[in-house]
């Protein structure tokens, strides 16, 4: 007959049986001594606890951020349009092809400029051979001038030597006559006839020369109008020339336009034309996207954009630090800065904008895509911080679990700013307490815990 079955509890959790029997003693003998280790090693399993990492308090700078949806936009954007009409000849880029500033991205072709830019270029030749003829008339009036001027100082002179003789020869008829009538025989008649008549001839030389002079004037002034006159046509035919040489640049500068080039690097985002298309020119009554060709944005750098509410935007300052998640890209975290903003709000939406440029060199952030954007609109300092992933929260309660002699304790806190990494905590805890990191895990107050130290 069997011995009866005996049962020892060891733990909450387990139970052991060991069976003997009278007819199997080594049996009897090993089971007796396996429940004797299982109740000795039972109280130490019973003090065991999960294992919990802990740290102590720090201090340090906290923000406060306010999060609010966001854009990704490139850091610039252009759609390139034709300045003058004609057909598209050619076109070297497509929908994601880099681009360097500068480059060449399509040929539009317009025959008739080509054939005004010749026009032109004779028109301006003949213009310019107008002004070189006009230059040497003027020159050689200039120099018909000079030669009559220095007839007329000839005659000049010669009309004062005149003057000087008539002078004397008057002196010396005066002289003779007066002689005469003092003395008579002193002075012959035939002296004094040949007196007169030397004043007469020389008066008649006189005259001769003052009509040379007064001709010479005459055509000194003719010749120097007809230097002015050159001269204003020599104006005019710098006028033409100019004139000439505008029309020729407004056509060389129609005719660069046929060369959409890009006007920074960067990637082609959109193409709205093929060869052979007719494109109009972009003016005021002509629709933009008729005359589109293709769209270029700089990405390497992208602005994230967001719309900062009323109550928040006389907070934002410059410098402050942004941090922008996206749905496209998760468990990731771009960080920046604000780099500017509006200043002013929006009166249809009462929101600020708020731009952040952020480094984009593997283009993982691309246009358009939605992001929810956290701004650092408040900063305290050296305040006392935890990590985020110690905090509990019981509705509006704030809770730490604080490793005290291999127990947790749970112990209430007051919080101030929570940037998502650190929380700042105002009051309830000491700077030499080691808090648990308690993350997903459950706690209960009083709780058995293994301690590791973590940073």
């Amino acid at each position: 007959m069997n011995a009866p079955m005996k049962t020892y509890a060891w733990s909450a959790d387990a139970r052991v049986r060991i069976t003997t029997s009278n007819e199997n003693a080594c049996v009897r003998a090993a089971a007796t001594l396996s429940c004797a280790l299982l109740l000795l090693a039972a109280p130490l399993l019973a003090a065991d606890g999960p294992s919990v990492r802990v740290t102590m308090p720090t201090r340090g700078d906290v923000h406060r951020f306010v999060a609010q949806p966001g854009t990704i936009r490139p850091l610039q954007q252009a759609t390139l349009y034709a300045k003058v009409p004609g057909y598209l000849k050619s076109i070297a880029v497509d929908k994601g092809d880099a681009v360097k500033a500068g480059a060449v991205l399509a040929q539009i072709e317009v025959p008739e400029l080509q054939a005004e830019l010749l026009s032109q270029q004779a028109q301006i030749a003949k213009a310019s051979a107008d002004v070189a003829r006009a230059q040497s008339e003027v020159t050689r009036r200039q120099a018909e001038v000079a030669r009559f001027d220095a007839e007329l100082n000839r005659l000049r002179a010669v009309l004062e030597k005149n003057e000087a003789e008539r002078a004397f020869t008057d002196s010396e008829l005066d002289r003779l006559t007066k002689a005469r009538r003092q003395a008579p025989d002193l002075v012959t008649a035939q002296q004094l006839d040949k007196a007169r008549s030397d004043r007469e001839v020389l008066a008649a030389t006189l005259n001769a020369a003052r009509q040379t002079v007064a001709a010479a004037q005459a055509e000194q002034q003719a010749v120097r109008a007809s230097v002015d006159v050159a001269q204003r046509l020599v104006a005019v035919a710098q006028a033409e020339a100019q004139v000439a040489d505008a029309g020729l640049q407004r056509t060389r500068t129609l005719l660069s336009y046929t060369r959409i080039t890009a006007p920074f690097g960067g990637m082609v985002t959109a193409r709205f034309v093929d060869t052979g298309t007719f494109i109009p020119a972009a003016t005021a009554g002509n629709s933009g996207q008729n005359a589109a060709i293709v769209t270029v944005m700089d990405f390497d750098t992208v602005r994230v954009q967001v719309a900062v509410t009323e109550l928040e935007a006389a907070l934002v300052v410059k410098g402050q630090p942004v941090k922008v998640a996206l749905d496209g890209l998760p468990g990731k975290t771009f960080e920046g800065a604000v780099t500017r903003f509006s200043g002013a709000l929006d009166e249809n939406t009462r929101t600020m904008l708020v731009e952040a440029e952020l480094p984009n060199p593997g283009h993982a952030l691309r246009p358009g895509m939605y992001a929810m954007v956290r701004v650092g609109v408040e900063k305290h300092t050296n305040v006392m911080l935890v990590p985020s992933e110690a905090l509990v929260m019981e509705k509006t309660s704030a809770f730490l679990f604080l490793a005290d002699g291999g127990k947790a304790k749970k112990t209430p806190v007051k919080i101030g700013f929570n940037d998502g990494a650190k929380v700042e905590i105002v009051s309830g805890l000491g700077e030499a307490a080691k808090v648990i990191l308690v993350g997903k895990m459950t706690l209960a107050d009083g709780q058995a815990v293994n301690v590791q130290e973590g940073k």
